[in-house]
């Protein structure tokens, strides 16, 4: 599938929805503030080894002095989302698929709070097999929307890996992964939050990097 526009995920959303032009219809695109010291984390550098998300499901917590910029405000659906890979050589793809899992997939996923650090799973879009974009900006309508409520937070799923990082990101920028404490060094360890209803403890925070990840929504009228 080659990139789609905003337009067209947002087109074929409308349609999918079927809502009328009278019901005025709020679109949100929930994403990570611009952080202009960000760097892409893949191939790297002879300083900065090319570092990717492995195996767990990772929100966003802070950009900036933006706190939770995955999390809902109105209710309504996710009606796609976007990703943003780097470039890993390919000796790296190949080390990555063979050490994490398999090959480059994810999914969108709505998380709830519980308690302190524990998120139930509410929803997860189908798994992209994600190799064919890498360098890209791609974008995916979901085929089926996931309902939203207010308080909700969007994350992103990775059973195996992705190189959606940007590193070298302000002091204040941070993200977490639905790991426990024991667990945050523990990156080749499967963590991913999958099954439905489950509840699961993001404890590990990993700051002054990005997850390049966003979501549609539009807003229930």
């Amino acid at each position: 599938m080659s990139r789609r526009t905003l337009s067209v995920v947002l087109a074929l959303a409308l349609v999918a929805l079927a809502i009328p032009a009278a019901a005025y219809a709020v679109i949100t695109t929930l994403s990570n503030p611009r952080d202009s010291t960000a760097t892409e984390s893949c191939p790297g550098t002879a300083a900065t080894a090319c570092t990717v998300v492995s195996r767990t499901t990772a929100m966003q917590v802070k950009v900036g002095d933006t706190a939770t910029p995955f999390k809902v405000t109105a209710a309504g659906r996710i009606v796609g989302w976007e990703i943003t890979l780097s470039s890993p050589t390919a000796a790296q793809i190949k080390y990555f698929d063979a050490n994490e899992g398999g090959t480059s997939q994810a999914a969108i996923t709505v998380i709830r709070q519980v308690k302190g650090l524990d998120y139930k799973l509410e929803y997860e879009s189908p798994l992209i097999h994600l190799q064919p974009y890498f360098g890209q900006t791609a974008d995916f309508p979901l085929a089926s929307s996931l309902a939203v409520k207010p308080g909700d937070v969007i994350a992103l799923t990775v059973p195996t890996w992705v190189p959606a990082l940007e590193l070298q990101a302000g002091r204040k920028a941070a993200w977490r992964a639905s790991r426990n404490k024991t667990q945050c060094t523990s990156v080749g360890v499967e963590t991913a939050q999958t099954v439905p209803g489950s509840v699961l403890q993001y404890y590990c925070i990993y700051r002054t990097a990005l997850v390049d990840y966003s979501a549609i929504e539009i807003s229930t009228p």
